[in-house]
């Protein structure tokens, strides 16, 4: 008797094992997250988990009715796919390109994730004919993890040979602007940026609380800025240490912000800050 106990208790386990594994695979519907747009079509994220905490994720699209899958997309920024990572205290931060099989419309990542930790994996593509969609999904740890924060950061961070600086930290809120970007080495204006994805720069802003999205792309002061997805600058994109970028109105709220631009030997550099819009 207390072997057949044994035994069904085992294969309840294992019976719980196995579900647990097809849940991990099904897919989720993806939150539309970027600032100012509407969603158009419905983005779905599926992830399997392996050893050394790697979850590999799939994402598929589709046309509004949920049914007819996306193959289709305009490289933007010189990717088809941006996907961002960030962890839900917001100390880390992935700019990944996915790979893309056009016969079934996926996109494949792995990602290594600390298990302490939920993540937010950010879709960001223009399906053709359609403009730029964002849709965020979460990975992950289920327990809630605080967003506040104190205030804004320092104007200035120090990112490997270089320290990159804001004009302010704290933006009037609801309101367009431009907010000037000053890379230095060794206290002088670097002389050794190049461009990264076909832009001078990249800034990701998330809204600590709402989750919020958006993706803007510095520019050398005096040239065209651009939002991502309005254009795609390609070759014409310039790098320097003078910068200006164009910021949405942004609600009230606190932003943690991440500006990514290419250095010396290629290498790809990120600055974090923390604004505040009020």
């Amino acid at each position: 008797m207390e072997r057949n106990s044994r035994a069904r208790l085992i294969g309840a386990v294992a019976a719980i094992a196995i579900a647990g594994a097809v849940a991990s695979a099904r897919a989720s519907e993806g939150t539309f997250a970027l600032l100012g747009g509407a969603p158009k079509i419905v983005s779905q994220l599926s992830a399997t988990y392996g050893a050394g905490h790697v979850a590999t994720v799939r994402i598929r699209q589709f046309l509004g009715d949920g049914t007819t899958p996306i193959l289709k997309y305009d490289i933007e920024m010189e990717k088809l796919i941006h996907l961002i990572v960030v962890r839900d205290d917001f100390a880390t931060f992935a700019h990944v390109h996915p790979s893309f099989d056009p016969a079934t419309g996926t996109f494949t990542q792995s990602l290594t994730l600390d298990p302490k930790h939920r993540y937010y994996v950010y879709a960001d593509t223009t399906p053709h004919g359609i403009g730029q969609q964002v849709f965020r999904f979460a990975l992950g740890a289920p327990f809630f993890v605080s967003h506040s924060s104190s205030g804004p950061s320092s104007t200035s961070v120090a990112v490997g040979p270089y320290t990159v600086s804001l004009a302010r930290t704290t933006l009037p809120a609801d309101r367009t602007q431009s907010l000037n970007v000053t890379v230095l080495k060794r206290g002088r204006p670097a002389p050794d940026l190049t461009t990264y994805l076909g832009a001078a720069a990249h800034a990701v802003f998330i809204n600590t609380l709402t989750l919020e999205y958006v993706h803007v792309h510095p520019t050398l002061r005096g040239t065209p800025a651009t939002a991502m997805g309005a254009m795609n600058m390609g070759a014409t994109a310039q790098a320097g240490p003078l910068m200006t970028m164009e910021v949405p109105a942004l609600p009230d709220g606190m932003y943690k912000l991440w500006i990514q631009f290419g250095g010396a030997g290629g290498a790809v550099y990120t600055a974090p800050f923390t604004l505040r819009a009020r």
